[in-house]
């Protein structure tokens, strides 16, 4: 079964075409900080992680970890890899004492290569940390939203995979499946090829991820129940787990094949092939619509002319066909369609129908009861599957003898007419048939961030269109919601050459930018002003004014991590909290 292909639709209003701009402000946001008494554990690349793998997986990890279920608190894991818990409070922030102590510190940081431990909260009172050498660890935490700092106590730990080999945690879930409680997490790391695998892929090194469910009947003693593995040549933007267990959604330059489950078995794209070459269904003709209109298209024999193709229709019905040899399309429509606006073309043994239909909507096929036709999700792809049809129709490959065997020099194509080996695209794949069952193409929408806007929800993605930040929600139905603009923030991002964190909070009222030092960057969406502003130049009144604040640290040690709420905005260095207080 093909994939869906998903368009990104933006909303007309979430977007602000007359956009003039952001006013920098000298207002100074309040700001207060703690000192971290151990530090923030901050792992480095060694000499060996120099790919282009380790750098965009390894290379550079928010150091914060967020709370969902307590949004007043962050965590920190400092270098003794005591999990510290945070709060900022009106006019202060500071530190608990630890609420965790990841074991085993002493040996699992002498790992070659090791990560950055990483933690994530699942639910109100569990957790899962991973130490960055291949130890991951299931928690109870207890209710982390009391003001008492209870200890947490680890239900379960294992080695993932089953030797130590430094990874990173990127996602994990929690949810119930019949009797039993399942915990899904996906840790990423990065493997040396194989002389198989470098023939195939072309690439020294290749992205792991190693999907593992945990499963249990009371919550409290839990084993490994199923492993799955993914494999790319390129490195990924984006992980996330359905928030069920059932796919898993991963953004990148290159698709992941699923390598390995433990439950069911594997079948290779190599083998997918095989058996499409036995089993050939070419569809009769392919068909795609959008909420307006409809387009059909055929492919016909050698020889056929304009002339030999008529068109009747009506408000719901349709004959259409050759003359005096076959219909090609004749039944009662899924809808009423407006007979004025339907045509059809033909140039050389494509044929193209239009139909406009009279009210928006969709349509499960063309003619009720006909099957023949493929629908497709995306029009980029009928006329690969005519250009087949065509060769399957005739008993030579070059279907007209008196063209040449190319119809162009490829010498003769420019640089700006090649197209990359690579298309970064968002796609969702089945965690039982391994099939990916939606995609969306990325390459013309710049990569900004992924941020967490709810509890037990997919991260949201910002992606660039035009020169604006779009903030895109993933909903139940596989759909990507657009939900936030940032205005002109892929601009502006794109200004930032030592940018190293982008991210919001779950308002959406401001984005911000972390440079790898010292100063960050506040873009406020538009405040509505309260005394009457004019522009200058053209004289009308501005209600609103969007303000670029910008906040410089009291000392230039690198920045580790960023987390936005609302209100307040979290920045560590590596001995220092800070936070800074985001005013109306």
């Amino acid at each position: 079964m093909a994939a869906c292909s998903i368009e990104l639709k933006s909303k007309r209003d979430l977007l602000c075409p007359d956009f003039e701009g952001y006013k920098l402000s000298l207002d100074k946001l309040p700001q207060y900080s703690t000192k971290i008494e151990n530090g923030v554990y901050n792992v480095t690349l060694s000499d060996d992680q120099f790919s282009y793998h380790h750098a965009r997986l390894l290379g550079v990890q928010n150091q914060i970890f967020a709370d969902p279920w307590n949004l007043e608190c962050v965590y920190l894991i400092d270098s003794q890899w005591n999990v510290i818990k945070a709060s900022g409070h009106d006019t202060s922030v500071n530190c608990s004492p630890a609420s965790f102590t990841i074991p085993d510190a002493s040996n699992q940081q002498l790992v070659p290569g090791h990560t950055g431990a990483r933690l994530q909260f699942i639910s109100e009172d569990m957790a899962l940390v991973c130490d960055g050498a291949g130890q991951v660890y299931i928690l109870q935490t207890q209710q982390r939203s009391n003001n008492g700092n209870v200890k947490w106590k680890i239900l379960m730990s294992c080695t993932v995979p089953d030797e130590k080999i430094p990874c990173i945690l990127l996602d994990a879930i929690i949810y119930s499946n019949n009797e039993n409680h399942n915990i899904d997490c996906v840790l990423a790391h990065v493997v040396e090829s194989t002389p198989e695998q470098k023939d195939k892929y072309r690439s020294q090194y290749l992205t792991m991820l190693e999907w593992i469910t945990f499963t249990s009947v009371d919550k409290t003693s839990w084993n490994v129940d199923r492993t799955r593995q993914l494999l790319s040549r390129k490195p990924c933007s984006y992980v996330s787990l359905e928030r069920n267990g059932q796919s898993i959604s991963i953004a990148g330059e290159a698709e992941f094949i699923f390598v390995r489950d433990s439950e069911i078995p594997v079948v290779s794209d190599e083998e997918k092939e095989d058996e499409k070459k036995v089993n050939i269904d070419q569809p009769d003709y392919t068909w795609h619509q959008t909420d307006e209109d409809i387009s059909v298209q055929f492919t016909v024999s050698e020889g056929v002319t304009k002339g030999d193709i008529y068109l009747t229709t009506k408000f719901n019905y349709i004959d259409f066909g050759l003359k005096n040899k076959s219909e090609l399309l004749k039944g009662t429509l899924c809808g009423e369609v407006d007979t004025d606006s339907c045509t059809w073309t033909i140039e050389g043994r494509r044929v193209d129908l239009f139909l406009t239909k009279k009210s928006d909507g969709r349509w499960p096929l063309v003619v009720e009861g006909d099957t023949r036709g493929e629908m497709l999700m995306n029009p980029s792809e009928v006329s690969a599957i005519h250009e087949r049809l065509a060769t399957l129709t005739s008993g030579d490959m070059n279907v007209d003898p008196e063209k040449q065997d190319k119809p162009y020099n490829t010498q003769q194509l420019e640089e700006c007419d090649m197209y990359p080996d690579d298309d970064t695209s968002l796609v969702r794949l089945d965690g039982n048939t391994h099939n990916v069952t939606h995609r969306i193409g990325l390459g013309s929408h710049q990569w900004l961030y992924s941020v967490n806007m709810e509890q037990n929800a997919s991260p949201a993605i910002c992606l660039r269109h035009d020169v604006d930040g779009l903030l895109w929600k993933l909903e139940a139905d596989n759909n990507w919601s657009h939900v936030a603009t940032f205005n002109a923030f892929g601009y502006v991002q794109a200004s930032k050459e030592q940018r190293k964190f982008s991210t919001s909070p779950p308002d959406n009222s401001y984005a911000v930018i972390c440079e790898g030092s010292h100063r960050i960057y506040v873009y406020r969406q538009s405040i509505p002003v309260s005394t009457p502003l004019r522009n200058r130049k053209t004289g009308q009144q501005v209600k609103a004014v969007s303000k670029q604040q910008v906040i410089s640290l009291d000392n230039t040690d690198s920045i580790l991590g960023v987390h936005a709420t609302n209100d307040k905005l979290f920045v560590c260095t590596v001995d220092y909290l800070y936070m800074i207080k985001i005013q109306g």
